[in-house]
């Protein structure tokens, strides 16, 4: 999030910059419910492409940014890149292998996304002390979003499940029956009410 100090490097308001996040967030927000919608009708493979490649096209608005609307323009296509990334991962998911429990997989998704989110702040940050300059940043940032646009794309499409019987390979006490299944729901349901 190296947009709010870099608006405050070019003369923009602090209460100004801090707007950035803000509109990153709430398009965030508007991209984490269109993706899936998007993916349904489109397949998943092409919305995360385009949501990966606006999040990296949009970075070159950072380059020539001075004003504050051209900071909240790169805020608003950014934040919908990126919420449209992220919610596409489930579609993703199910369009591969089809119905089965997903949980864990895209747990390890999450993580791999979010360590790589932390990884590349790091390093931009790193490359902002090393400079001086918030390009190289940039830069990286671009690479890292082109990179994932490359990686979705060698992927096998998703117009079919990939592996329908997946669970046929597994020892008959992992294999999901209706009761094992009956009573992950029951076990969900009273969770939830005891919370409430």
């Amino acid at each position: 999030m190296y947009s709010i100090p870099l608006a405050i490097e070019q003369g923009v308001s602090l209460t100004a910059a801090s707007f950035i996040l803000a509109l990153i967030s709430v398009f965030s927000i508007v991209g984490r419910f269109m993706a899936p919608i998007l993916a349904e009708r489109m397949g998943a493979k092409p919305v995360m492409m385009t949501a990966l490649f606006v999040q990296g096209l949009t970075v070159l608005v950072l380059f020539w940014a001075q004003d504050a609307w051209t900071f909240y323009l790169f805020a608003a296509l950014f934040g919908l890149g990126f919420g449209g990334e992220m919610s596409a991962y489930l579609v993703v998911n199910r369009q591969y292998f089809g119905m089965g429990p997903l949980a864990t997989l895209y747990g390890f998704e999450m993580m791999g996304a979010l360590s790589g989110h932390a990884i590349a702040t790091i390093l931009g940050g790193l490359a902002i002390f090393v400079t001086g300059s918030f390009n190289p940043a940039l830069v990286l940032s671009m690479f890292f979003s082109f990179s994932g646009v490359l990686v979705i794309y060698s992927m096998e499409s998703s117009a079919r499940v990939l592996i329908p019987d997946w669970e046929d390979d597994l020892p008959p006490e992992a294999k999901t029956t209706p009761q094992i299944a009956e009573r992950a729901v029951r076990a969900a349901l009273i969770e939830q009410l005891d919370s409430d």
